[in-house]
Order: structure tokens, then sequence, then C-alpha cells
């Protein structure tokens, strides 16, 4: 189980634009494509409190080791 802080990236390095983005596993591997109108705002909520996650998200952010867009 991976801590969502270690892989967080600052929220100024995340664009505002539309886009496409991946959460991948510590061998690399695409666990989830997801896509958005504003990177920024999605990609944050999934560095919410770990609590406030559905299980299904929580379990997937916990699974990735890095998110690219």
């Amino acid at each position: 189980m991976t801590d969502p802080e270690r892989y967080r990236p600052a929220p100024g390095d995340i664009p505002t634009s539309p886009g496409v983005y991946r959460f991948r596993d510590p061998g690399g591997t695409v666990v989830y494509v997801g896509k958005a109108t504003n990177l920024r705002s999605r990609l944050g909520s999934y560095f919410a409190d770990p609590a406030t996650l559905h299980p299904r998200t929580r379990s997937m952010v916990t699974t990735a080791s890095s998110v690219d867009w």
C-alpha cells in the first residue's frame, strides 16, 4: 500500500487545462486513465482525506505510486 502523499504533485505543477491523466503502480503499469476539463481540480480530488474517498478510489490511489498527465 502506497501513501498518496509520497507521489502527490505540487498543485502549481498541474495545469488547469483539459487533458488525460494516468495513475501507475510501482512497476509502471497503468492502473487508471481518466480525463478532465480541469486537470488541477480533478487530480486534487484524488488526494483528499482517504477516509472521504469512495472505497474503489481509495484502493486505486493507494495502489498507485505515480500520476502523470
